[in-house]
């Protein structure tokens, strides 16, 4: 038989497991779109998010911008791969891998 303490912790613990499976939300909350650009290019995509900070790993293969519409700006600098790294305002990680391909001929 189970005494109330114990009682109490299992039944937060099952009722916050029911409250993120209700929200949908991802455990992770990783993004899994990838970026391509070509050198000297730039592309312009949706955020999913409000972000709170976000840039490169290495602003010597892409560097980025976010516009006030919530837009993120990537331009490719160099051939590489890197990732745009950030964080929401709930301080959930948001990451995008960055594929810069050479430039057209």
């Amino acid at each position: 038989m189970m005494d109330r303490r114990s009682f109490a912790i299992r039944a937060l613990g099952l009722a916050g497991c029911l409250a993120l499976a209700l929200s949908g939300a991802d455990a992770s909350a990783q993004t899994t779109t990838t970026v391509e650009v070509r050198v000297g290019e730039t592309v312009s995509f949706a955020l999913p998010r409000l972000v709170q900070i976000i840039d490169t790993e290495d602003h010597s293969i892409a560097t980025m911008v976010v516009m006030p519409d919530g837009q993120a700006r990537v331009t490719g600098v160099a051939v590489g791969r890197t990732r745009i790294i950030g964080r929401d305002i709930a301080q959930l990680p948001l990451i995008f891998p960055v594929t810069v391909i050479p430039a057209r001929p």
